[in-house]
């Protein structure tokens, strides 16, 4: 995929494609987005652009450099994911330290893709940040999160932030009927509508996927200001009914405390969930809110009993 065919976002788009043009992309970048809005998509279109051998826009798509990114075979494009156990633990990133100082294999430049950093502990940011004070040449850092906000200030001042919210109603139903051409398009109009024209949510929506963990994330967010517990104890409640359920229910959470944050800061594309929730929340409350969602979709990993989660995590909120 060329980097003006991905969807939305036209200010990030136009940036990144001038940078990469001009061969001056920045030694590390950080993506931040809600689930959905394609931050690995888009870190993939880079570390793509940053391997291909094309004089031309980049990535081509054809070279060989292109084919083996593309396949997931190239030498020097390296991936580490929060969401896998010890992916972006303080381990693998000295690993990726001592790696980084190797010249690359095949392309002009190594990158390092580390997916989900919001997962990413303090002790591991910190070994992180050491390589990003003395960063070697033809290294290219790409970081997604929720939120850049869950990273070290350090690590965000030594990054360029790029943010990336759900596109044009009409450009996400368009996408999404290229992508489920069987399906009616008043389905897929419904489904972006209710996804506030999110495409991953929506396509998830349409995959028959992650509607009632949906469900679920909006109604502990509505109940977590109330004055009683009840609604929050009946919504998490629901948590128990299968591991799988959780996780999902848990990473909407996240999300949509993301987006709180976003309204409360004043930024206009967000729900009218997200700005009335951040009406009733200080921002502090809500930074720690995440904070506590994010341990708790961690805790998930583990073996622990559901029944006994719910109720934990009904209080961990209300503790907030």
């Amino acid at each position: 995929m060329l980097i003006s065919e991905f969807v939305g976002n036209e200010e990030v788009k136009n940036e990144l494609a001038e940078l990469i043009k001009r061969d001056t992309l920045p030694h590390a970048m950080i993506i931040e987005g809600a689930k959905g809005t394609g931050k690995k998509t888009l870190a993939e279109i880079i570390s793509r652009s940053c391997v291909c051998s094309s004089d031309n826009e980049r990535p081509c798509g054809v070279c060989g450099n292109c084919l083996k990114a593309e396949k997931n075979i190239h030498p020097d494009i390296f991936t580490a994911d929060g969401n896998n156990s010890g992916g972006l633990n303080i381990e693998a990133i000295r690993n990726i330290r001592s790696d980084a100082y190797i010249k690359p294999n095949e392309a002009p430049k190594k990158v390092y893709m580390l997916l989900n950093c919001e997962k990413m502990l303090m002790p591991a940011q910190n070994a992180f940040l050491k390589i990003l004070e003395e960063p070697p040449e033809n290294v290219v850092f790409i970081l997604t999160a929720v939120s850049a906000a869950s990273l070290l200030p350090t690590v965000i001042s030594r990054s360029r932030v790029f943010s990336l919210y759900p596109p044009d109603f009409n450009d996400a139903v368009g996408f999404l009927a290229k992508r489920f051409p069987d399906k009616d398009i008043t389905e897929i109009r419904s489904a972006v509508k209710n996804s506030i024209g999110n495409i991953g949510n929506a396509a998830a929506l349409l995959e028959g996927g992650s509607e009632e963990a949906r469900i679920i994330a909006e109604e502990m967010l509505k109940a977590i200001p109330l004055s009683t517990e009840y609604s929050l104890l009946v919504a998490a409640n629901k948590l128990s009914q299968s591991r799988s359920l959780a996780v999902d229910s848990l990473d909407i959470l996240c999300e949509l405390i993301s987006e709180c944050v976003k309204a409360s800061a004043g930024i206009e594309n967000t729900s009218q969930l997200a700005k009335d929730t951040a009406l009733k929340l200080t921002r502090k409350r809500l930074f720690r809110l995440q904070e506590k969602t994010l341990k708790a979709r961690d805790i998930l990993n583990t073996n622990v009993n559901l029944n006994f989660y719910s109720t934990w995590l009904c209080a961990e909120l209300r503790n907030n």
